[in-house]
Parts: C-alpha cells; sequence; structure tokens
C-alpha cells in the first residue's frame, strides 16, 4: 500500500487498514506498562524541513524489537522541550515516545497490547488521550493513559466508526475528538465529552482535527472542511456558531494549531499539483495571523512536511517529513521564523516516527 494524501479520508482509510494489522485482539486493553527505552536515537543530524500526519507503506516485514539505549537520559527537556511521538513500524504496533528536543533521552512511555496513535498531552502533562485500534483495526476509540504508562482506559466505544485526534481543552475537563464515519464517504464531525469519557456529543461542526483557542479564550475551535472541494481552515464557537473561514485556494491546508498566545497559527498546505498521487511530495508548512492574513512559507522541499505543533513557549515549531529517505517520517523542530531546521528522531528504516506533540510547562 502506497502512502498517498489525496484527501483526510484516503490517508485515514490507509492508517485503518495498517492499524488492522496490528491490533493484538478485539478490545484488546494493555497491561499498565513500564516505560522502558525505546529504540535508540543517534546524534540528530541537521537537515532541512518536512511535510503532513503520515502513513508508512504496508510492512512485508516484523521490525526488529527496538534497542534500549545502554543508559537511559532523562526527559529534561534539553533542546527546548520535551516531544512524544508515535513510533510506527510497518509491521506491529505503532507505540508512543518521548525525546528531547535536542534528540536525547528517547523512552517509550507506554507498551499496550493495542496499536496507539494520534495522542495530544493532558494540560497538566499528567495524562494522554490517544487513538487506540480495536476490533481489528475497524474501530478507533479514544483512551487515556497516565504518562507513566499506567492506566490504559477505553473512552468512546461506538463500533465501526474512527474516533480521532482527542485535543484536551485548556483547562484540561474536556477532550474534543474527530468521528468518521468510514460508511458515510468518510464525513466527519467535531464531538466533545468530559475529560472521563462521559457526556460525548456532536458540537455541532462538521470538520478535522479541531484544536482549542489557547488557554487565555478555550471557547473556540480550529479545524479544516472540504466541503469546498478541497482542505481550508475555519473557526467556530464551541457549539458550532460562528464558523468564520479563514483559508480559500486551491490548495488542501491541514492541521492548523494556533501558537499559545493566540496570534498566529501554523498548517501544512500542499504546494505541488493538486490532487494527484504525488500530492505527498509537495506539503509544506505555513504560517499566518490569527485572522487568516500574513500567510507566510517556512519550509520549502520536494517533501512531505506536515502536522506542526508549536513548543509552549512558542519559539519552535516541530513537524514531520521524510525529508531524508522516501516515505520515511522523522520528527524535526525548526524556529518560529523557519530557520535553524534540526533532525530529533532517527528511526530504523522498517520504521517512522510521525505526530509529535509537545509537553506542556509544568
Amino acid at each position: 500500500m502506497s502512502t498517498r494524501f489525496m484527501t483526510v479520508t484516503a490517508l485515514l482509510l490507509a492508517l485503518a487498514l495498517v492499524a488492522g494489522c496490528e491490533t493484538a485482539g478485539p478490545t484488546a486493553i494493555p497491561s499498565g506498562a513500564s516505560a522502558a527505552p525505546g529504540p535508540d536515537v543517534v546524534t540528530p543530524a541537521p537537515t532541512a524541513s518536512l511535510p503532513l500526519a503520515t502513513v508508512p507503506p504496508a510492512a512485508t516485514a516484523a521490525p526488529p524489537t527496538p534497542t534500549a539505549t545502554a543508559t537511559a537520559l532523562p526527559l529534561t527537556g534539553s533542546g527546548g522541550g520535551v516531544l512524544a511521538y508515535c513510533y510506527q513500524p510497518r509491521s506491529g504496533l505503532h507505540q508512543i515516545y518521548a525525546i528531547n528536543a535536542d534528540g536525547s533521552g528517547n523512552k517509550k512511555l507506554i507498551d499496550a497490547r493495542i496499536g496507539l496513535n494520534h495522542h495530544d498531552w493532558s494540560p497538566d502533562a499528567l495524562k494522554f488521550a490517544a487513538v487506540g485500534y480495536v476490533d481489528g483495526g475497524t474501530t478507533w476509540s479514544i483512551h487515556v493513559f497516565n504518562a507513566d504508562g499506567t492506566g490504559l482506559t477505553r473512552l468512546t466505544d461506538a463500533a465501526g466508526v474512527w474516533d480521532s485526534e482527542p485535543a484536551w481543552s485548556p483547562d484540561g475537563t474536556k477532550i474534543a475528538f474527530t468521528r468518521i464515519y468510514p460508511d458515510q464517504n468518510g464525513r466527519n464531525e467535531i464531538w466533545v465529552m468530559n475529560a472521563d469519557g462521559s457526556d460525548p456529543h456532536w458540537s455541532g461542526v462538521e470538520g478535522f482535527a479541531a484544536k482549542w483557542s489557547p488557554p487565555t479564550g478555550g471557547t473556540r475551535f480550529i479545524y479544516v472542511s472540504n466541503r469546498s472541494g478541497n482542505y481550508e481552515i475555519y473557526t467556530a464557537q464551541i457549539d458550532g456558531t460562528d464558523e468564520r473561514r479563514l483559508t480559500e485556494t486551491s490548495a488542501n491546508e491541514m492541521f492548523p494549531t494556533w501558537s499559545p498566545d493566540g496570534s498566529r497559527i501554523a498548517f501544512s498546505a500542499s504546494t505541488g499539483e493538486f490532487n494527484t498521487t504525488d500530492n505527498t511530495k509537495t506539503y509544506e508548512i505555513f504560517v499566518m495571523n490569527a485572522d487568516g492574513t500574513g500567510v507566510q512559507q517556512l519550509t520549502n522541499n520536494d517533501v512531505l512536511d506536515d502536522y506542526p505543533r508549536w513548543s509552549p513557549d512558542g519559539r519552535l515549531i516541530a513537524f514531520g517529513s521524510d525529508l531524508a529517505a522516501s516515505e520515511h517520517w522523522e520528527i524535526y523542530v525548526m524556529n518560529a521564523d523557519g530557520t535553524d531546521v534540526r533532525r530529533v528522531t532517527t528511526t530504523p528504516s522498517n520504521a517512522t516516527a510521525i505526530n509529535a506533540v509537545w509537553r506542556p510547562d509544568r
């Protein structure tokens, strides 16, 4: 299965097929795992920029068990902070790891019996929300677990849907997520529930990958929708009212996220020929003002740069890219103005690192 980003639905379908190969069994719940060190990360090689949330090609052989580092280094935040990411073998279970932004201290956070991906750190940095693949991968459910890898708990249990992209509210009391209906042409809705999984309900927003406005507000979502024929960026009140469209282009704009102070938005957008099988090679990272003005391109590669995330202090942006090798995604960071791009992770040839999320300031 080649990794071709034609639409979010196509991308998620590909991921669903991969996830189906990863699940250990229906509704399996992992044991509270020990946080054993993960794949060894070598000294980061300075390179350039990256692309959008990705899925590796289908596996043909199981990857070797990641080797533990000789001495586990602490997650001190050296290099500008700590990043949690999904370690994605081409065969086997996706799991969540953490690493310092300078590439040191790589650590496996949980050893679950189901694949985990598309994660978000709680505002107090004590928990994660993540997607868990169950029912042979046909159902995606939101789970939470403690940052030490214990207490994995399933929150959503609707069968036959894909609950994805969980995002904690700034006060930590609620979780927003995208509910995707694969039997309805990939229709997607933004849902909200309490942090314990109670009161799940549709917010009134039709869209994908919502993020809450920063802690000073927390009353709006930013998300994308393809109702116009391609993916554009919108904001709305968390009850779905007062929707505003921020972009209007022929490109796909994806994975928008506000800066910590709410003044800027980072996102990934296609810059090559629209909706072709080569489209994965032409996504770049952009920033713009919160009202959609002042668009600025930060990366300039012939690769897929995606899933930008601001550091808690707003100085850095993490993103994923297959800059080093086609369809081999790694985590990178750069300054918020696009300078000083540097590679954080170095995974084996039969695995990738995707979907980086910064640990909140504690």
